[in-house]
């Protein structure tokens, strides 16, 4: 699998036809690791646009390609992120509104020819060649992040429970916290208790602190990570790339 952070004027290679497009490095790191256990990585070209706001130059880069008619599916993941950050959008209107942006930004002569079709629900394709779907993370329904997905994963045990209570401290403290913030802070507060670990955290394990680096981590296949139920619908999606 090939992964770039894409901006205009990049190329795509000449024999891609299914486009994975990402927010972030944690994103990418993830998506790569779960393509590897499904055995599609090499099928997929992961790009990544840095937050779903910035979708549009992508999208653009994409319209523009030379290739633009081998295309067969673009995908898009993004967090179903809380709405104080996309000013009460929801996060699929978020990508829809960059998808119309890319489709008009065109020139008019390529416009004639080339359109991004506009999904209307999540994990539903839109259009023929390329189709586009779109997947939001937790899930439709639900406002987080990846790291949401993976804190369900790992479910209830002994580390989760101390850091309920290292969270329940710092709440009593009078902290103020974004939402947005404690997903990606109480994972990161997960793997350092994973890091003290002595049966799995040795050599680099002692110095990975988050999401990019835990895909890594001995505990992270020691306990069938990559198998948990709770990816069955990401990885739905990126099978779904795939198919005809």
């Amino acid at each position: 699998m090939t992964s770039r952070n894409l901006t205009a004027g990049v190329q795509i290679p000449a024999d891609v036809t299914r486009i994975l497009v990402v927010e972030g490095p944690e994103d990418k790191t993830f998506f790569c690791g779960l393509a590897e256990q499904l055995g599609i990585s090499k099928e997929l070209y992961i790009v990544v646009c840095n937050g779903k706001d910035k979708l549009e130059p992508v999208l653009k880069s994409i319209l523009n390609d030379g290739n633009f008619h081998s295309f067969e599916h673009i995908g898009i993941i993004c967090d179903n992120d809380f709405p104080d950050i996309r000013n009460n959008r929801s996060a699929l209107r978020v990508v829809q509104d960059e998808i119309d942006s890319a489709n008009v930004s065109i020139n008019e002569i390529v416009k004639s020819r080339r359109q991004l079709p506009r999904p209307e629900n999540p994990r539903v394709p839109a259009g023929t060649k390329p189709k586009v779907s779109v997947l939001l993370l937790p899930n439709d329904e639900r406002d987080g992040m990846l790291e949401d997905l993976v804190l369900e994963a790992i479910g209830k045990n002994d580390i989760t429970n101390c850091v309920d209570e290292y969270f329940t401290c710092l709440n009593n403290t009078g902290l103020s916290a974004r939402e947005a913030r404690k997903s990606r802070s109480r994972l990161s507060v997960y793997i350092s208790g994973k890091i003290l670990d002595s049966r799995y955290a040795t050599n680099d394990d002692s110095r990975r602190w988050f999401l990019t680096q835990a895909v890594d981590m001995k505990w992270w296949k020691a306990e069938n990570m990559w198998d948990n139920s709770t990816f069955d619908d990401a990885k739905a999606f990126l099978r779904q790339l795939l198919a005809e």
